[in-house]
């Protein structure tokens, strides 16, 4: 159940500066390359016929072209509407930020990527999930629905603070139905979930966005002394506090997880973004779009 009840208008005071932002990169960044950038998933291939001057040489099906003796090429019918789905994690460790909170970052990519989506008339979705998916808001294409969208990956209280990737993509793929582009925002402070991303990635477009928050790596001190230096830290997820000395302990298992998904991505092949609270996450964004478009067309 939805228990934040955040005025529209406050939502597009917040955000106008991304809707002029992601219209710019659509329009003049990205142009007609936009569908390029989900690897063909807004193209539909329709059949193979002759090649003829003027053709476009990277269409060449050459296994085609080697059975026949002669250039073949492949043409295609557009789809003229994608659907995006933004799945968001609003686990209880979304809520940490030094000086922004991880949820705040993640409303504003889902924003900007939401906005992107709605200059190119497609559908938009929401998943918010914890330890289970915790709310579903079915893709639809009108500005009020995505500032809902918005709204609901900002302020929605989750019902449980803890994680559970494995259960939340698995729920996840069963629920999705049709091909989709699934932008998968997380910190991924979680392990375990390999089978279910690889269910999901074969049978959707799967776009990892990792949000981090510097803290994370760890606390720098400069000791001056043997002294101890205690400290109590709060588990946000399991509600639970412990006192550490940083002294000795002033790094987190943050690595841990960050292997665990940089090579699972990997094996994957799934194209991701690292963003955190220090840098221009709208621009690493920006260059990931770009970069997947540079790779459909070279």
């Amino acid at each position: 159940m939805e228990k934040s009840d955040i005025p529209i208008n406050e939502i597009i005071s917040r955000v106008k500066h991304l809707e002029i932002r992601a219209r710019k990169l659509v329009e003049d960044a990205l142009q007609s390359e936009y569908h390029s950038v989900f690897k063909g998933r807004g193209i539909e291939f329709n059949e193979v016929r002759n090649y003829f001057p003027g053709d476009d040489i990277r269409d060449i099906d050459w296994n085609v072209t080697a059975r026949m003796g002669e250039p073949f090429i492949k043409t295609y019918i557009e789809e003229r509407e994608l659907t995006v789905i933004f799945a968001c994690d609003i686990s209880g460790s979304s809520f940490f930020g030094s000086n922004i909170s991880k949820r705040q970052i993640m409303a504003e990519v889902t924003a900007l990527l939401g906005f992107a989506s709605f200059f190119n008339n497609d559908k938009a979705g929401l998943v918010l999930f914890s330890t289970d998916i915790e709310k579903v808001v079915p893709p639809a294409k009108n500005h009020s629905h995505l500032l809902r969208i918005i709204r609901d990956t900002w302020h929605y209280i989750p019902e449980n603070r803890g994680t559970d990737l494995n259960k939340s993509l698995t729920r996840l793929n069963n629920i999705l139905k049709r091909k989709t582009i699934i932008f998968l925002i997380s910190d991924f402070l979680d392990t375990g979930y390999e089978k279910p991303l690889s269910g999901l990635s074969k049978k959707h477009e799967v776009i990892p966005i990792v949000v981090q928050d510097t803290m994370e790596e760890g606390i720098n001190i400069n000791l001056k002394s043997a002294l101890p230096i205690l400290v109590d830290i709060e588990d946000i997820e399991l509600r639970e506090t412990r006192t550490i000395d940083l002294s000795s302990h002033n790094k987190t298992d943050i690595g841990r997880f960050k292997r665990y998904y940089r090579l699972l991505f990997s094996k994957l092949s799934l194209d991701f973004a690292e963003i955190n609270n220090k840098m221009n996450y709208y621009r690493e964004i920006e260059l990931l779009l770009r970069k997947r478009a540079k790779q459909r067309y070279s």
